[in-house]
């Protein structure tokens, strides 16, 4: 398997327009577009002697920093097509029916079938904890912005191979959630990702915390005892105390600094920055459908139609936006108004 760092030497270089020429094992000649001269660069600290000029390219090195930030900035916005789907699915009236649960008392009949491209952000969060140390993750999330909500099958369809940078079909796109709302939205479920997370850590700081306190508080303690017994032989002898006490002053103002300064180390502070933005649009199978009430059961259905989605990647129905009350489901019930509703929603307080 070859080295991560090399791997993303070349792929990086490839990307920017530049040459990577492996001169030997894990040592290469590097071009970048913007330069008039090319770099050498080692993965191995045992070839440095046989070639002094070539800088080391090592986690945690100036120069990988320096190739992450610049890869960073390169690639904080893009778009993609993730269209190599089946979009005419075998008995599809039938996968829905039996996807969704449905009362008894209507019918379901497709008007029409329409492919459109639904827009995906996928969000790269970067989330710094800052405390007694510091420390970073990276925290990716999917928004489908026609339903607005986050996305999971997509983490495993992010390969590039099945991205593209072309349409592949000519179909229009759905309507989609704002970016800036899309953000607000990804941001929101990073937070309480995250919350939950601090949550742990600021447990696990606090014992420390406690646990510390205590050892010091004990090991001045200890030095207050020991000035105390010097000052009571002094006062025996008839010595000078004055510089014993001024020492016991000083011991509490430091004691008091280094404690002050546990509790602020304690203290967990949270940065969460956007590094980077994916917009991917996909294909999906958009359904208009006729409902209708059954003989002899409740007069008028409302609403009398119904938009479903059928997503090809996952081969199911999407769950639909609750008539009533907006909410994700795959269930409608239908009260004594005929109004549709899902099981969340109190019947009785359902709108006409």
């Amino acid at each position: 398997m070859p080295d991560p760092l090399e791997q993303f030497l070349i792929e990086y270089v490839d990307a920017v327009g530049g040459l990577a020429d492996e001169i030997e094992p894990q040592v290469y000649d590097v071009l970048m577009p913007d330069a008039a001269t090319p770099q050498r660069i080692a993965f191995d600290p045992d070839a440095l002697p046989e070639h002094p000029s070539a800088q080391l390219l090592t986690f945690g090195s100036a120069l990988l920093d320096e190739l992450l930030a610049r890869a960073q900035q390169r690639g904080q916005i893009g778009l993609a097509f993730l269209d190599d789907a089946h979009l005419q699915p075998h008995a599809l009236a039938q996968r829905i029916t039996r996807d969704l649960v449905l009362p008894e008392a209507i019918t379901l009949r497709i008007e029409n079938i329409r492919p459109l491209y639904v827009t995906h952000s996928v969000f790269w969060f970067e989330v710094t904890y800052l405390g007694e140390e510091k420390e970073q993750a990276l925290f990716p999330l999917a928004i489908d912005r026609y339903y607005v909500r986050p996305v999971r099958y997509l983490n495993e369809l992010l390969n590039g191979e099945r991205l593209n940078d072309t349409r592949r079909w000519s179909f229009a796109d759905a309507k989609a959630l704002p970016p800036d709302q899309a953000y607000v939205a990804a941001r929101e479920g990073i937070v309480r990702t995250v919350r939950a997370e601090i949550n742990t850590r600021q447990h696990q700081t606090q014992t420390h915390l406690a646990e510390q306190t205590a050892r010091m508080k004990k090991y001045y303690a200890d030095l207050r005892a020991e000035l105390d017994e010097r000052i009571k032989k002094a006062n025996a002898r008839g010595d000078e105390t004055e510089s014993l006490r001024l020492r016991q002053d000083a011991l509490n103002r430091e004691e008091q600094l280094r404690l002050d300064d546990l509790g602020r180390k304690a203290k967990i502070r949270v940065q969460i920055k956007l590094v980077n933005l994916l917009h991917i649009k996909i294909p999906r199978l958009f359904i208009r459908t006729h409902v209708a009430a059954k003989p002899r059961s409740v007069p008028v259905i409302r609403p009398g139609s119904l938009t479903l989605t059928w997503d090809p990647f996952t081969e199911k129905t999407d769950a639909l936006a609750c008539p009533n009350c907006q909410r994700p489901t795959f269930e409608l019930q239908v009260n004594h108004f005929g109004v549709l509703h899902c099981a969340e929603c109190n019947p009785g307080k359902v709108k006409s």
